[in-house]
């Protein structure tokens, strides 16, 4: 999966990052007409929509953004162990291989909880865009004047997104785990391979003596 997901995540992520950055600027657009002397309630709807939907779409952008990053890392990891068998192969000696390590394991496990906790907050702000969406505007600005369907739903919006943020920033601190358990891993695929190649050589220079 990592040889054939990485490219795309990363791809798609950027296209969501964008897409959000887009969102972004109409929200701050609508806010900005709103405030003005010709400003209207419609207005401040679609804004309120437009900042639920940028913090849905670019966090899930980052989250695959990451989440190709960690699967590139694996590949690499995979790269030096076939590159290593290969050179041992080619030195004539009978080519070993670490057991993978318990960060190896762990990686892509940790990778899919991030991007889970991404997509989780990523339908969650979908369903926050929606329910503010259908409030009516007026409701938004003076909630005294809302009737208790409206207030309802924008008590809803507000408390969600009270802890959505958190929902989000630690899935990608999950996401952002599994990229250093990918370091890690490269770190002990290098030192092993080193161990190796060292081997080998003092072999062939005790049998050269």
């Amino acid at each position: 999966m990592a040889k054939t997901m990485a490219w795309p995540l990363v791809g798609m992520g950027f296209m969501a990052v964008v897409g959000g950055l887009v969102a972004g600027i109409i929200g701050g657009v609508n806010f900005g007409q709103f405030f003005s002397p010709s400003g209207e309630l419609s207005d401040l709807g679609r804004a309120e929509v437009a900042v639920q939907l940028t913090g849905a779409v670019l966090f899930l952008g980052m989250g695959m953004i990451l989440s190709g990053i960690t699967m590139t890392l694996v590949n690499i990891v995979r790269r030096l162990r076939d590159s290593g068998r290969d050179v041992q192969a080619a030195l004539g000696a009978t080519p070993l291989q670490r057991r993978k390590p318990w960060t190896g394991v762990l990686t892509p496990h940790v990778m899919i909880m991030g991007l889970m906790a991404q997509v989780a907050a990523f339908v969650i702000g979908i369903i926050t865009a929606v329910t503010i969406g259908g409030v009516d505007s007026a409701a938004i600005a003076d909630p005294d004047a809302a009737s208790s369907a409206d207030l309802a739903d924008v008590g809803f919006v507000r408390a969600v997104s009270t802890w959505l943020p958190g929902l989000r920033i630690s899935g990608l601190a999950v996401i952002l785990l599994s990229v250093v358990l990918a370091l890690a891993t490269i770190q002990q695929a290098i030192r092993f391979q080193g161990q190796r190649i060292e081997e080998l050589a003092d072999a062939a220079r005790s049998s050269a003596a």
